[in-house]
């Protein structure tokens, strides 16, 4: 086990003799996304009005299994296990940020960022909008922003500013949308020793979400989104709440044929039910609310962090789901050990029996199972134990290592799933994580 654990690692370590120049000024691992937007204070800061930064993760995964791909998240169209045993690209991206001003109290930010999507690993336009802060309590934004849904979502992909070697899976996973076009506005209240952050966002997505392989994309291009949230910051804790609503522009094409046979005469004929049953798969015009707390507790050595949050769809073909995960790391010089427990699970689903007579007629049969698979295809319900270690490397590098179990019971939240699956894998990863500017 020793000798794999450092085969496993070889490539992040090499990466870091190759890389181990990167500094930064970071105090704190939260500061690696906020420093993004603020203003420098480096030398070359000085010689030009332009800030040029970025962060980046080299990381390598080995899935015990071969009869599922373990992935990131629902962007992803491949991951580790049936298509490759070891994986370099699961985690691995690159991240670069440019921030110059225009005028006084308005600057201009783009990000690009190359990671494993549906896109495979070309860059994308992540970022791209204009910050105006009429004073010191209130930023408005208007462009490309990221998708603020969750605390850390808009920052999931810079490795260094959290413990895990990714975000929790079972919490974080189900998310298929990582940015919005549109504007958002934050305003602050400040005391001596606590901050209160108010924000709302509205927008639209561009993305696209793999549903079945090769090639069965759902678009979310056009598709409506607004919320905001509640944040109260505090020396050593932070608390906060929110709701957001997304509102689908678009219908799933693959279920177009399953629909026009639903609302035929003659099936309407035998169960007069169908068409409402159509309407309640549809994707189009249908709304999903997501509603998210969390807690975070960091003082002297120990961090803990609580989240929970529950996805409420109107669609039967998009099901409903809640999520939660707890994780507790401790501190000691340059080592962070840490636990993480994580779940998801449906929430109010509930299994449509035959809609149609079954053993009588092969094409009903084949309806009753398009029904099935529909109202199924979406369900997530894994949990997964996670034991990691940190080493912090510099104030802009660490190294980290973790190893996951998994647990699904429905597999929503993995790739290419085979029947002889029983749900259970081990996930093991090695990854280094930079920023710099």
């Amino acid at each position: 086990m020793k000798d794999f654990f450092l085969r496993l690692c070889i490539p992040s370590l090499l990466f870091l003799g190759l890389t181990g120049s990167f500094t930064a000024r970071a105090k704190t691992e939260n500061q690696a996304e906020s420093r993004a937007e603020s203003k420098t204070e480096s030398k070359a800061s000085q010689d030009t009005p332009f800030k040029f930064s970025g962060f980046g993760t080299l990381g390598v995964t080995y899935n015990t299994s071969r009869n599922f791909d373990y992935i990131r998240d629902l962007l992803q169209t491949t991951g580790v296990g049936a298509s490759r045993r070891i994986d370099l690209g699961l985690d691995s991206l690159l991240g670069l940020q440019l921030s110059a001003p225009i005028i006084d109290n308005l600057e201009a930010t783009a990000q690009v960022v190359a990671r494993r999507s549906y896109r495979g690993f070309r860059p994308e336009l992540s970022w791209l909008f204009v910050k105006y802060s009429p004073g010191d309590n209130l930023d408005l934004r208007g462009g490309r922003l990221g998708f603020d849904v969750y605390p850390l979502a808009d920052s999931r992909n810079v490795g260094y500013s959290y413990l895990w070697v990714r975000p929790p899976v079972d919490y974080f996973g189900n998310l298929i949308i990582s940015y919005i076009d549109g504007a958002d506005a934050v305003y602050k209240f400040n005391t001596e020793t606590t901050q209160t952050k108010i924000k709302f966002f509205s927008g639209q997505a561009q993305e696209q979400v793999l549903v079945d392989a090769p090639d069965n994309f759902f678009s979310l291009k056009g598709s409506r989104i607004f919320g905001g949230h509640l944040e109260f910051q505090s020396q050593h804790w932070l608390a906060r709440v929110g709701l957001t609503n997304l509102r689908f522009k678009n219908e799933l094409l693959s279920l177009l044929p399953l629909f026009a046979a639903l609302n035929s005469p003659q099936l309407i004929a035998i169960n007069p039910s169908l068409p409402q049953l159509a309407h309640d798969l549809s994707f189009k015009e249908k709304r999903v609310r997501y509603l998210s707390a969390g807690l975070v507790y960091d003082q002297g050595p120990l961090q803990a962090q609580l989240m929970y949050s529950r996805l409420k769809s109107e669609s039967l073909g998009f099901n409903s789901n809640q999520s939660a995960f707890i994780t507790v790391g401790y501190r000691h010089k340059e080592w962070t050990p840490y636990v993480t427990l994580a779940k998801t699970k449906p929430m109010d689903y509930r299994t449509l029996g035959n809609s149609l007579p079954s053993g009588i007629n092969a094409q009903f049969d084949r309806i009753n199972a398009a029904v099935q698979s529909v109202s199924s295809s979406t369900l997530s319900e894994q949990s997964t134990q996670s034991l990691g270690l940190r080493y912090s490397l510099s104030n802009s590098s660490d190294i980290k290592v973790q190893f996951d179990h998994l647990d699904a019971t429905q597999r929503g939240l993995v790739r290419a799933a085979q029947a002889t699956w029983n749900g259970k894998a081990n996930i093991i990863t090695c990854t280094f994580n930079f920023i710099f500017n």
